[in-house]
């Protein structure tokens, strides 16, 4: 059978024109319903490309529909064994863990999944945040901790769990209004927009405690917990705290007066979590206020790190300056350098920040923000006998401590970002250093962290292999990149087919453990409720979109490509069609699009970009055609697109292999659609 492709290009018409504006007009998301009058107009301005390849499908394309419907058989099950029919859940758990329920499952309608799933998502999270709200002054108990709709006061950690559920929900529609006034009111709890909660000092640029939300910042905090556990320091104060001190009554109030002091009234790294927050306002609205307030905080933490010879500082004080309670010692804050969990912590909200702020403004300087500190790392790094690259986690009085094999979440998001050279070579460091098990695969926080004084020495495991897919918890929390990035490096060919049967695998277990488990539903507790969830996006995020999965601690989608069904007109790639980017460089994407089924066409917009940020310059193919003699002849067709949008038609059982050109970063992002777009912005 001859295969061929053809192509047809629409000019771009004086609509087209129209439709495009420099980068510092502003997009509007339409409070109406996301079917425009004018959308066949628009589309009809997009380039398209129309597949004749007629093949057997690949396997990845036959295991990526089937995980996606294996969950769409599953998420029903979890919702009513869970859930009453008002949505309000059974059992008890704090907001953040109540919220985590069904964090994904608007990412996954907006990657293929049907409409239950984000109609499901919509319900859910207003259920969640009704029956958790108190609607009055009332002092907090375990089931209202939420004060107009969002969290008393609370650190950024937890708080950006919660948050990464609502702003998944502006994945599936960005123009539901009580939605927009959320990221408005949220968003505008540090700006001071709200004479209750008055969490930023503008003139210093800080977040005034550990502790903010609707009720304000917080000027006292639990001191026995966070000093016991080692989440904190009052190191250079007290050098050593003696044990028993929460049992003696006079001492306790001391401590906790400094502690107060020291550590509650002071902004640190964990509050960088905001800029996600502010992120996620400004890509409903377009409104200046919330990028300019990112741009500012992120400068001031890296004029911060500058001050302090390159490393992140974790405690600053009341007037801006770093140390100010502890004679200018940069570290002992909370979930800083000093605690337990603080490296994975803070480099979380790093790469948050550094996101949100690359996104708003295309300004690549703001990449250093987390490559400063990955780089410091790696620079006091050693290499043990065994050939095993180990970098310090921790800081105390003694020094750098708790070396351990370097995480992979947060470089895989930097190089995700920058594309550039120097920061894929600090993969390849990783990948040459890390022999054997890293931290993540002896459990989330890794075994070191159990102990309080973390005296444990690194001892080599069995050798890791990096092109094995984890199967553990890391389906969920992300922290593996491994296997995605030795795909990209050419040596791990069969990787996305075992990516998504390790997430098929899961799924599975989660269904069998639920159809299995005995417990009494009313009766179970915070972090025992969301691993039943059997919607797990992190396969279909990597394989279909060309990134690493989202943040889980209050992250935004970040994506190469995103997918729209034309038909439809709704979010994600078309039922039947499948989708794997094969290859990413700076300024050009591989994609492999597959129509599986054999009676019907689909039609998908490709979008640039998580928010349509990037601009496709090109794209090109490899065609049939016949020479003079008829005999068919491959040859290679190049189409200039300039524009974030351009639809692929795939007749039945169709498949097209597209080498796009990209510029990237240089459009004004939006949660608008592409049908939603009255003003696209490029540079």
């Amino acid at each position: 059978m001859r295969t061929g492709i053809n192509l047809r290009l629409t000019a771009l018409s004086l609509l087209s024109a129209a439709f495009f504006s420099a980068r510092a007009q502003s997009t509007t998301i339409p409070a109406a319903p996301s079917k425009l009058l004018e959308y066949d107009k628009i589309v009809n301005a997009m380039a398209v490309v129309k597949a004749r390849n007629i093949s057997v499908p690949p396997e990845w394309a036959i295991m990526q529909r089937q995980l996606i419907d294996v969950m769409e058989q599953g998420a029903p099950y979890y919702l009513k064994r869970f859930t009453r029919p008002d949505g309000t859940i059974y059992g008890k758990g704090p907001y953040d863990d109540v919220y985590e329920m069904f964090y994904n499952w608007p990412e996954l309608y907006a990657i293929s999944g049907n409409g239950f799933l984000y109609e499901t998502a919509v319900k859910e999270y207003n259920a969640i945040t009704r029956s958790n709200t108190a609607y009055s002054n009332d002092s907090i108990d375990y089931f209202h901790q939420l004060y107009k709709e969002y969290p008393r006061n609370d650190d950024f950690f937890h708080i950006s769990e919660g948050l990464t559920a609502f702003y998944n929900l502006a994945l599936g529609d960005p123009s539901l209004p009580e939605n927009i006034q959320r990221a408005r009111r949220f968003a505008g709890l540090y700006l001071n927009e709200d004479p209750e909660a008055q969490n930023f000092d503008e003139k210093h640029h800080i977040i005034k405690s550990i502790f903010t939300g609707s009720k304000g910042p917080l000027t006292s905090s639990d001191a026995t917990y966070n000093l016991r556990y080692g989440h904190a320091s009052l190191y250079p104060i007290i050098p050593n705290l003696e044990p028993g001190w929460p049992d003696a009554p006079e001492r306790k109030k001391q401590i906790q007066d400094l502690y107060d002091q020291m550590v509650t009234r002071t902004d640190v790294p964990v509050n960088l979590a905001a800029t996600g927050l502010m992120a996620n306002a400004y890509l409903y609205t377009g409104e200046e206020k919330y990028k300019q307030w990112v741009l500012n905080y992120v400068d001031a933490w890296m004029k911060r790190i500058t001050d302090n010879g390159g490393l992140l500082p974790d405690n600053i004080g009341q007037t801006g300056k770093v140390g100010e309670y502890r004679n200018g010692q940069w570290w002992g804050g909370l979930y800083g350098w000093y605690g337990r969990y603080g490296l994975m912590m803070m480099f979380s909200q790093l790469s948050v920040a550094m996101e949100s702020a690359y996104l708003l403004s295309g300004d690549p300087k703001y990449l250093d923000l987390l490559r400063s500190q990955i780089t410091s790392l790696m620079q006091r790094g050693k290499t043990t006998k065994e050939g095993q690259l180990l970098v310090p986690f921790r800081y105390k009085k003694e020094g750098w401590f708790s070396y351990r094999p370097m995480m992979i979440q947060d470089l895989a998001h930097l190089w995700h970002a920058s594309m550039d050279k120097g920061d894929w070579e600090k993969i390849e460091v990783l990948m040459k250093g890390n022999k054997y098990h890293p931290l993540w695969d002896e459990g989330i926080w890794g075994t070191n962290t159990l102990n309080e004084g973390d005296n444990k020495v690194w001892e080599p495991a069995e050798p890791f292999d990096w092109s094995k897919e984890i199967s553990n918890g890391d389906r969920t929390f992300g922290s593996a990149e491994h296997a995605r990035l030795m795909y990209y490096a050419g040596k791990n060919p069969d990787w996305p087919v075992e990516s998504l049967k390790a997430d098929y695998k899961e799924v599975v277990r989660r269904m069998n453990f639920m159809q299995n488990d005995p417990r009494d539903v009313s009766k179970i507790n915070g972090d025992d409720l969301y691993p039943n969830n059997p919607v797990i996006t992190k396969a279909l995020i990597q394989t279909t979109m060309g990134t690493p999965q989202t943040i889980y601690n209050g992250g935004l989608l970040r994506a190469t490509l995103r997918y729209f069904d034309a038909e439809k007109q709704e979010p994600g790639l078309p039922k039947d069609v499948a989708a794997l980017v094969e290859g990413l460089e700076a300024d050009r994407t591989v994609v492999n699009l597959v129509n599986l089924n054999v009676i019907e066409s689909r039609r998908v917009i490709l979008q640039a970009g998580a928010f349509g940020e990037h601009t496709f310059t090109t794209f090109s193919y490899e065609q049939e055609k016949e020479d003079e003699g008829s005999n068919p002849k491959k040859g290679a067709v190049k189409v200039d697109v300039n524009n974030p949008h351009f639809v692929v038609e795939l007749p039945p059982g169709a498949s097209i292999k597209l080498d796009i050109g990209m510029r990237r970063f240089v459009n004004k992002p939006s949660y608008a659609f592409p049908w939603h777009r009255g003003k696209v912005a490029i540079k």
